[in-house]
């Protein structure tokens, strides 16, 4: 039975697509046979919505649409569709994913029409698109890979430019008459291809976006805020259920409803699960190829039948030797990105043909001209490379960006963050990590860590108060409120260790920034300052607070933000520790761009060191700013070494002196007042330095040192030390 000719028009708004179909309907119809049957879109929104200037839901419009098509079918009645089809998806909607009940060849008419021509057309007619949709749809169908094609099912597709011809029935009359040469030539040119279970546009590109999508986000994870956020940006809210169900909710909105069968979709992950593609090791085994099926069935299992696809045009990837070395290095750039050669002067494309040589269906040496023109017309196009990217880096595809052995370096890594460093958020990370790294089959758990970390946090997270920030559902919160540049309501409790001028109470502040210092995690924030677009920053330790609250109404822009944390890096950076004061207007000095301001606020601290306390701290040249540092000079005849670029400049004190070596440093106001990280590093040297400036530090000392004296003398002789440690433990 030959198959039933039915026509799909193609131009945007205002292009003559009407016009064109009143002219082509008396041609398609012999005497005596049934006339072909117009079906508009805009006929079926004015037969549902009573006007067809109402969009309404395009599914409804879509169903009435198809139904109408599959009854005309069924009668041996040709159909023409008369819509702008301006998308790919839109067109495969019809040529590929509808099911018929008898074979359909379709004819694609585009109609060429200059832009300024439709927007002209535009002006005259009784309900005028708006410009911005019919220059939209324009510039869809002029797009240089994802325009109309023959590939896309169509068994001839016939230009038209109404502009150029008087009378349109001449023009469609020859047009006609030439269908059947030309079909039988695009089929005997396409006799020679090996068809396969992806040799359909729409099954393949289907195939294409899910490995982009999968690259972009693995497993359609979004534990962590930052994901969660890029995925709530396409659909919203996040899809449940399996991956193929989740998968094919992400694809509808980004590509289109004729992608999103997630029946078909769960078939190509179990193909792509087959052909190595979720393993994070090289794989060397050839792509197995899906069956195509017999001519009279679908070309790959799915619930579409066999239809307008089978008579239609193929992509050049529905030929099986293209399908394969295309998805031959497709994988091997997704398990290893950025293969290139070691050495200068190497040719890329030789190299990657080298590298995949052994695979069965690879290219074949001398095939760099084949492999350069399928990157350009496969992996850009669809997203797998930027247009501007320098080859010369290789081809890295999405997040796929690590080694195998560069992954376990990465799980020690987190591994110590979540185990010494005591992350709450490290956690969640390294659960995922264990998971995906054992599903590739990479171990994990033999060998210790190259590095380590000698400091630990001294706070357990599974023993602080459940409300904590320290405990992982606060952390988490905390995270998400600080991407989101959300502000929120915290309490420090009042149980915690508190230093003078610590706040008290709830505040709201905006979270800035986690950072691990000395012994725990802290929160940087910065006050609300009602009035004022910049508030003071502070730091507290997490596990002293709570979150109370959050104001999603109240979010900061990206640059406020940015703006805030550059106010953190110069006060970590000139304060050497996180204490950052209690004073806006001197942390505002310190913390801003102007160098003369700054100078003016430091507090230059000086004392002098013995020998052996200046051998410690002179090693030290980046514990504070090298450029607020001044080291002595050595005395005559020191041998030791120093580099010519450190910060010894200050003259040595006099000689005999039993603390010849000074030392300057330039440090905000509170930081010489108040930090406890200066005093612990300062004050530990004991004997060994001479505090001369400022005298109130001095004073400190010397107050500290007798009330150390005191409370060491005020204990009783006469109760023996055994008494107070009655449960340390002791051998028999």
């Amino acid at each position: 039975m030959a198959p039933l000719r039915c026509h799909v028009l193609i131009g945007q708004p205002a292009s003559g697509k009407t016009t064109l179909a009143l002219s082509l309907a008396p041609l398609l119809s012999a005497p005596g046979d049934p006339q072909a049957l117009v079906l508009s879109t805009d006929r079926i929104r004015q037969e549902a919505f009573g006007d067809a200037a109402v969009q309404g839901p395009w599914i409804e419009i879509q169903q009435r649409l198809h139904q109408r098509i599959q009854e005309a079918v069924a009668a041996a009645i040709p159909v023409i569709v008369d819509a702008t089809h301006a998308r790919r998806g839109w067109r495969l909607a019809i040529t590929q994913a509808l099911p018929l009940p008898q074979p359909v060849e379709w004819i694609g008419w585009w109609l060429h029409t200059p832009l300024p021509t439709s927007l002209e057309w535009n002006q005259r007619r009784e309900r005028p698109v708006p410009v911005p949709v019919i220059q939209e749809m324009a510039a869809a169908l002029a797009d240089p890979h994802f325009g109309p094609c023959r590939a896309e099912g169509f068994a001839a597709l016939c230009a038209v430019v109404p502009t150029h011809h008087q009378e349109l029935e001449p023009v469609l009359r020859q047009e006609l008459a030439a269908l059947d040469k030309r079909i039988r030539s695009a089929r005997s040119r396409e006799n020679r291809l090996q068809l396969h279970g992806y040799s359909r546009l729409l099954d393949l590109e289907r195939l294409l976006f899910l490995i982009r999508l999968l690259v972009s986000f693995p497993d359609l994870n979004a534990a962590d805020p930052a994901t969660r956020e890029e995925l709530e940006a396409l659909v919203s809210p996040l899809p449940e259920g399996e991956l193929a169900d989740r998968a094919a909710a992400v694809l509808r909105r980004l590509h289109g409803e004729v992608y999103a069968d997630a029946d078909a979709v769960r078939g190509d992950l179990a193909w792509l699960e087959e052909n190595g593609f979720t393993s994070a090791t090289a794989v060397e085994t050839p792509i197995r190829l899906r069956d195509a099926g017999p001519p009279d069935r679908p070309l790959r299992r799915s619930r579409v039948p066999a239809a307008g696809g089978v008579h239609g045009g193929h992509p050049p990837m529905g030929d099986a030797p293209v399908f394969l070395r295309v998805i031959t290095l497709l994988r091997h750039l997704l398990q290893s990105p950025f293969d290139r050669e070691r050495e200068k002067g190497g040719n890329l494309h030789r190299h990657l043909i080298a590298r995949t040589a052994a695979i069965p269906g690879a290219y074949l040496p001398g095939e760099s001209a084949t492999l350069r023109k399928d990157l350009e017309k496969i992996l850009t196009p669809y997203g797998f490379r930027s247009r501007n990217d320098n080859v010369r880096h290789g081809y890295c595809l999405g997040t796929a960006v690590l080694s195998a052995p560069r992954l376990r370096e990465v799980h020690a890594v987190v591994r110590q963050a979540a185990g010494r460093l005591a992350d709450p958020s490290a956690r969640d990370l390294l659960d995922d990590l264990d998971e995906r790294l054992g599903w590739a089959g990479i171990d994990t758990g033999s060998g210790a860590p190259v590095r380590s970390y000698a400091r630990h946090a001294i706070v357990d997270p599974a023993l602080v108060r459940r409300e904590s920030l320290a405990a992982p559902r606060g952390a988490e919160a905390i995270e998400a409120a600080i991407f989101e540049h959300r502000r929120v309501r915290l309490e420090r409790f009042a149980s915690a260790g508190t230093f003078p001028g610590s706040p008290e109470g709830e505040q709201r502040v905006w979270p800035l920034q986690l950072i691990f210092h000395s012994i725990g995690w802290y929160l940087i924030f910065e006050d609300d300052h009602v009035g004022r677009s910049a508030g003071l920053i502070r730091c507290e330790r997490l596990d002293r607070l709570a979150l109370r609250g959050g104001e999603g109404h109240f979010r900061r822009s990206d640059e406020e933000h940015r703006h805030a944390l550059r106010r953190v890096e110069r006060l970590l950076h000139h304060c050497g520790g996180i204490h950052f004061g209690s004073d806006l207007e001197p942390q505002l000095a310190v913390a801003g761009a102007s160098a003369q301001r700054r100078a003016q606020t430091l507090v230059t601290l000086r004392f002098s060191c013995t020998p052996w306390a200046f051998a410690f701290i002179r090693e030290g040249v980046q514990r504070y700013p090298i450029e607020q540092t001044r080291f002595s000079l050595p005395l005559p005849g020191d041998a030791w070494w120093h580099h010519p670029k450190a910060p010894h400049v200050l003259a040595p004190n006099l000689e005999g002196d039993s603390h010849p070596y000074p030392v300057e440093l330039d440090l905000p106001p509170w930081t010489v007042a108040e930090d406890v990280d200066l005093r612990s590093w300062l004050f530990g040297f004991g004997g060994g330095i001479r505090i001369e400036a400022p005298e109130a530090v001095r004073l400190e000392l010397i107050q500290r040192c007798r009330d150390t004296l005191a409370a060491q003398d005020s204990r009783p002789d006469q109760q023996p030390a055994a008494r107070f440690f009655p449960h340390r433990l002791r051998r028999d």
